[in-house]
């Protein structure tokens, strides 16, 4: 939480970029990443289920959740951060659903109209505390991070 000059707290946004992977070979209108931005409120959600999943000792406990905001890898333009860029996807998600664990969160639905399930990668409880962003987009070829060191 960033302080404002007046003292007043602001809450701050947590970040996530997430890859995204499906149950299907040949469906070829797929999203590549999930972008997420949680606030103190949904960062106290999902804790408390968290905390829930512990008491009842149950694997898993899911809710609908349209949080996700989701993306294609777009290597026709210019890199992010030494990252891939991100597009508009164009296609539509539908029953998306937060799952939490005792020790982390995804998302996962289907892709509209079909059988094709999709799912974010698991994202750890515990680095809901680090002020970092976390984004795990490719690097894109040829940046300074994207350049291999041959010996």
């Amino acid at each position: 939480m960033r302080i404002e000059n007046d003292a007043t707290p602001v809450p701050r946004t947590k970040r996530l970029i997430l890859t995204i992977s499906d149950n299907s070979e040949f469906f070829s209108e797929t999203a590549d990443y999930a972008l997420i931005e949680l606030g103190a409120r949904e960062i106290g959600r999902i804790r408390q289920l968290a905390a829930a999943v512990r008491e009842l000792e149950v694997y898993r406990i899911s809710e609908f959740n349209y949080a996700c905001d989701f993306k294609v890898a777009d290597y026709e333009a210019d890199p992010e951060d030494g990252k891939v860029a991100l597009g508009e996807f164009t296609g539509r998600m539908e029953c998306n659903t937060l799952n939490v664990t005792d020790c982390s969160f995804f998302w996962s639905g289907l892709y509209r109209n079909t059988s094709v399930r999709w799912e974010t990668d698991s994202f750890p409880l515990m680095a809901l505390d680090d002020a970092s962003d976390y984004d795990q987009r490719e690097v894109y070829p040829g940046t300074a991070e994207g350049l291999e060191v041959c010996t």
